[in-house]
């Protein structure tokens, strides 16, 4: 086995990607490097499909924010109607047409999350995508660590890399 030196901040990167879901340091590596993973953390749905190559090819925080909740509402389409359909005060993130989003505020900015009929507000910033985000995996019963590492892909920017090899 080969040895590669990082940063300190690379490291504690990887040790927080890997402490909730069994895997190694290699384990992460290997799949932001597109190599095959065999780990107890692909057994995971949402994990498997954040780590796949349909999600990974989303580069833009927008994209990725619109392909999660559009694998939620396929994978909970009953719970995701619900919590639709539950607010009812305030800003709606999320609302069966555009026109409901675009009847809140006229700068609001609606896209269709693909693959369904329901809209998604779009001018918010990420750290709102991610809060609104656990709230709707809260809601479908997602465990906190998941929700944690769900939220945490949007907004991620890779950190400038510092890593010598060792032969």
């Amino acid at each position: 086995m080969k040895q590669i030196d990082v940063t300190e901040d690379v490291y504690n990167a990887l040790k927080r990607l890997t402490t909730d879901f069994n895997q190694s340091p290699n384990d992460v590596l290997a799949s932001i490097l597109h190599l095959p993973v065999s780990t107890v953390a692909q057994q995971d749905p949402l994990i498997t499909y954040l780590q796949g190559p349909e999600f990974r090819s989303k580069f833009t925080d927008a994209d990725k924010y619109l392909a999660i909740l559009g694998w939620i509402s396929k994978q909970h389409e009953a719970d995701f109607r619900e919590y639709i359909e539950s607010l009812n005060r305030g800003r709606r993130f999320l609302s069966m047409s555009r026109e409901d989003i675009l009847s809140q505020c006229r700068h609001n900015q609606a896209r269709q999350i693909p693959g369904t009929h329901y809209w998604a507000i779009m001018n918010i910033d990420t750290p709102t995508k991610r809060r609104f985000l656990s709230r709707v995996l809260t809601f479908c019963g997602y465990r906190e660590e998941l929700i944690d590492f769900t939220c945490n892909v949007i907004g991620m920017r890779r950190p400038a890399r510092r890593i010598s090899f060792a032969a």
